[in-house]
C-alpha cells in the first residue's frame, strides 16, 4: 500500500502509458506493479516493445519542451509530459527513472515510497 495523490498518480500514469502506446506501433504495452525488494517502495512499471530511445537522446528526454519524432515521423504533443510527471513524483515523493534500447523498447519506473 501507498499514500498518495490520486490525481497526481494518474496523471503520471497516462503521460507514461500514452507515451508508451505512441512509440509503439506493433507490439505490446504492460503495466506492472511491485514493492520493492527492501520494502521501502512501490513500483509501478510502463514497459513498451516500441522503437526504444536513442542514447543520444536519453540524457535529455525529462527536460521540458523535449520532444522525440514517433515513429510515423512526426511530433506529438508539447514536450512537457514527461517533465511534469518527473516533477509531480517528486512532490510525491518518488522518481521515474527508465531503461530503454533502440529498436527494442523502453521501460519507466516510477518509484513511490510506502506509506
Amino acid at each position: 500500500m501507498a499514500r498518495t495523490d490520486r490525481r497526481a498518480l494518474s496523471q503520471i500514469l497516462i503521460n507514461l502509458t500514452n507515451n508508451a502506446i505512441k512509440f509503439t506501433e506493433g507490439g505490446l504495452v504492460r503495466l506492472e506493479v511491485a514493492e520493492t525488494t527492501n520494502g521501502r517502495a512501490i513500483e509501478i512499471r510502463v514497459i513498451d516493445t516500441g522503437m526504444g530511445i536513442k542514447e543520444e537522446d536519453q540524457e535529455s528526454l525529462f527536460k521540458a519542451f523535449t520532444q522525440l519524432t514517433a515513429a510515423t515521423g512526426r511530433y506529438d504533443g508539447t514536450g512537457l509530459g514527461l517533465h511534469l510527471s518527473q516533477k509531480l513524483a517528486e512532490l510525491l515523493g518518488g522518481s521515474i527513472r527508465f531503461t530503454s534500447e533502440f529498436g527494442k523498447g523502453s521501460t519507466f519506473i516510477l518509484s513511490l515510497p510506502r506509506s
